[in-house]
Parts: C-alpha cells; structure tokens; sequence
C-alpha cells in the first residue's frame, strides 16, 4: 500500500474546512481534483474514511486513525522539503498572541518554522487582544493573532476560526439580572468586558465589577461561586457555569485572526502567514 502526501493533505483539508469547495481553493486544485485523491485514497485504504455530515465531512473512525497519521506524515514531509531547500529567510519578527492562540498549535507552528528558517529570530509575547491590537497599531509588533468582532475584520486579516460569546452565572447561584450587572473579568484591557460593556450600553443597564483577574481560572471560580456573572465562548463552557439566555442582550459573533502590521519583508510575511494558515486554520 502507497499513501502519498498530496492525497493525505486534501483529506486533512477537507476535515478542516468542511468541504471539498473549500479545500480545492485552498489547495489551487479543482474540486474534481480533490474528490478524485480522496477517491483514491479511500481505495487504497480499503474502507470508507469520510462521512457527509450536516455541516459537511467528518472522518470515520479509520479515518479518525488516517488523520492522526496524515498530520504527522505531512508536518515530517514539510520540513524535510524546507530543509533541504535551504531557506534564504532572514530578519526579525515580534509576534503578538492571545492566552488562547499561543498553546499547542502555535508552539508547534513557530517551533517548526524557527527550525526551517534559522536565520530569522522570533519574539513572542502572550497579551491581551486590546493590549495586541495597539501593539500592533504603534509598531510594537509586526503580527498579533487576537480576537476581534467578525464585523470588524480587515481586508488582509487571515481568520484562523469562529466563536460565540455567551453570559454565564453560577450552576448553584442563580442571579436576578437588574440594571447593575455583578461581573467577573479581567482587568479594563479585557476584551470580553469591553464587549459586555457595549452589549449593556444598548439596553441602559452598567457593569458592577466585583472581581478582577489576573487568570482564567480565577474568573471561573468567581463565576462559580456565585459572586457574579461573567462572559466566555461557548466552547469553554464547563460544569458549575450555565449560560444565560434570557434578559442579556446577545454577542456578534466574533473571530480569532492574524493581523499584520505590514512592517516585514514580504516573502518574510507570506511564509510566516502561510505556515499559520497551514496549521491553524480552522482551529481549535
């Protein structure tokens, strides 16, 4: 049995985008082209690997165990490829990310690249989104990844994923919402609180901050026990911590993306992009 790259990666590009649409673009293939590699390689298999779900493919699970190899084969393939190309790249690049952005994938991300392209120095430092965004803004940094609302995005941002925010209040303690909020959060530079300050501003009602932060499982805490309400995307909702869906007014959608500055040298810039785009994209 031969599984080669090119098919392996249109697979893992389909899962992580959805679709066969989507992934041909991604790919500067035909979508012709790309069925027909995921045809073969089902072929080569053996046994089905993909499933048309309601929000497009999701793998079986031989194709859950495809996957697992697939990303391995490719990130070892991809590097090997770079390093015997002996990369030209060079400079300095200061790199912006939120506590969310900078874990696994980023580390793997920037790890890789630093080992591919040796001769360019990374500088990375983990802040908050508003803290980021005037990084950036006054030249502190020449890409911050962070996240903004979906209506505010920029024409060269490169959006890495979705998510929604919600209100929570404590499983065990309950509040009645009236026109001060009791509210959980990080300090004034918190993107979540700035958005609840807004979203209240609407309906007349303020912020009454009752505990401010430093970490994520501070606020929890606080949220948990009762000490007032708080704001989190959905993903990181978690026992202890209901939503609130009735008498708080909803979030826009908002969006994690990468933004640069437009300070670097452009094949600087484009490499970089493209190896976050590779590996990040439609994460988490």
């Amino acid at each position: 049995m031969r599984l080669d790259i090119d098919s392996l990666r249109a697979f893992k590009t389909v899962l992580e985008l959805g679709g066969v649409t989507r992934a041909a673009h991604k790919l500067n293939l035909t979508q012709s082209a790309v069925s027909h590699k995921l045809t073969r390689l089902e072929e080569r298999i053996g046994r089905p690997i993909l499933l048309k779900g309601s929000n497009g493919f999701v793998p079986t699970s031989e194709g859950r165990s495809l996957l697992s190899y697939a990303e391995r084969l490719i990130a070892l393939h991809d590097e090997a490829a770079a390093h015997f190309r002996s990369s030209e790249l060079a400079g300095e690049v200061r790199l912006g990310a939120t506590e969310d952005a900078a874990s696994e994938w980023l580390a793997a991300v920037l790890g890789r690249f630093r080992r591919l392209h040796p001769r360019v120095s990374l500088s990375i430092r983990v802040a908050q989104s508003l803290v980021l965004e005037e990084w950036l803004r006054v030249g502190a940094l020449d890409l911050a990844m962070m996240q903004i609302f979906v209506h505010d995005k920029e024409p060269h941002d490169l959006e890495l994923w979705r998510e929604d925010l919600i209100w929570v209040q404590s499983t065990d303690h309950p509040f009645t919402i009236g026109n001060q909020v009791p509210f959980v959060s990080f300090d004034e530079n918190c993107f979540y609180r700035r958005a609840a300050q807004e979203a209240l501003a609407a309906t007349g009602r303020k912020l009454d901050i009752v505990l401010e932060c430093p970490s994520c499982e501070g606020v929890t805490a606080g949220v948990r026990h009762g000490l007032g309400v708080g704001v989190i995307s959905r993903r990181h909702l978690r026992p202890g911590l209901t939503e609130i869906s009735d008498g708080l007014p909803a979030f826009p959608p908002i969006c994690h993306v990468a933004r640069s500055g437009k300070r670097l040298p452009a094949e600087l810039e484009k490499t970089l992009m493209e190896a976050v785009s590779q590996e990040m994209v439609g994460e988490p």
